[in-house]
């Protein structure tokens, strides 16, 4: 396995990786925030998963820190341990999310396969589904309960996704400061901090 201080980030072989959080063992490693990471991994107050890349990515967090742990290339895995705070940055950067127009249209609902299929009757639609750059989802869990932010990213907008009933889901155009507070809200929404 191998430490990047600097980081606060461990990286090495997956099966290592993953034993390494599944132990019990105690943990000699600096910085302290890297250890902190991992403890937060073996017992998270809140766990996250992000989807609609290459491989899922897994985040997790208790009151001491936080974690993004990331699957490489070659059945690497890297965990890389923040504060319970810097874990906004580590998804925002996971998930690439930045400045975009915004639409000035109402919210649609629209069947499910729409969005799959990426095909839709509007015209308007049509033209972000052909320039989606991402279609992801962070879901949040802890405490019992959890909550999601789905996005559809396009060079031309942003739009929430939301299910809406029995095969349909709602989009409703956004802007990067409207999903950047609600994935600031998902930590409280999972009972870890304020909602």
């Amino acid at each position: 396995m191998n430490v990047d201080a600097a980081r606060a980030e461990i990286s090495g072989p997956d099966e290592e990786i993953r034993g390494l959080l599944a132990s019990d063992e105690p943990i000699e490693l600096q910085p302290p925030l890297l250890a902190d990471g991992i403890r937060a991994a073996r017992a998270p107050d809140a766990r996250f998963r992000i989807t609609g890349f290459e491989a899922p990515l897994e985040a997790v967090a208790d009151a001491r820190a936080g974690a993004l742990i990331l699957a490489r290339p070659g059945d690497t895995t890297v965990l890389r341990a923040c504060t319970p705070s810097g874990l906004l940055g580590l998804l925002v950067r996971a998930v690439g999310l930045r400045p975009r127009p915004r639409l000035d249209v109402e919210p649609i609902t629209v069947p499910s396969r729409v969005v799959a299929e990426r095909s839709a009757e509007d015209p308007l639609l049509q033209e972000q589904l052909e320039a989606l750059r991402a279609h992801w989802r962070i879901e949040a869990y802890g405490a019992g309960t959890g909550w999601y932010v789905e996005v559809l990213d396009s060079e031309l907008g942003l739009w929430t996704v939301e299910a809406a009933g029995k095969g349909e889901v709602t989009l409703t155009p956004t802007d990067a400061t409207a999903v950047l507070d609600e994935l600031a809200a998902l930590p409280g929404h999972v009972g870890l901090g304020p909602s």
